[in-house]
């Protein structure tokens, strides 16, 4: 009785510890929304591994990164036309959500560009 209690216990927290590290990053995008003014120092694609697919990532005048992806949740399917809409020099208001997260590679994700903000 003891030896199965055991078994079920530990196929237990195996699956649930399984599901966190499979879910966890997809919630993290979700999460944390800000709205931020950001000037564009810099975009690029970053290629992933063959079957992956790539990253628009825009980096600001202060080195912090972002991506710029689709978010099902969210009904965001428009990451190609935000990424394009950005101009390097340029400064606007943005939603974003997410979190730097260095070990998985994770950016906060440009969700929104409310307005470009007129120059000084």
């Amino acid at each position: 009785m003891r030896k199965n209690f055991i078994t079920i216990f530990s196929t237990l927290i195996l699956l649930v510890g399984t599901l966190a590290i499979v879910f966890l990053p997809e919630i993290i995008k979700y999460g944390n929304n800000q709205t931020i003014e950001i000037t564009i120092k810099d975009k690029y694609v970053k290629n992933g591994k063959s079957g992956d697919s790539s990253k628009y990532l825009v980096v600001d005048e202060d080195n912090n990164t972002y991506e710029v992806t689709d978010l099902f949740l969210k009904g965001k399917f428009n990451s190609t036309d935000l990424y394009n809409i950005l101009e390097i020099g340029h400064t606007y208001r943005v939603e974003t959500s997410g979190s730097r997260i260095r070990l998985l590679s994770m950016y906060p994700n440009i969700n929104k560009v409310i307005k470009e903000c007129e120059e000084d």
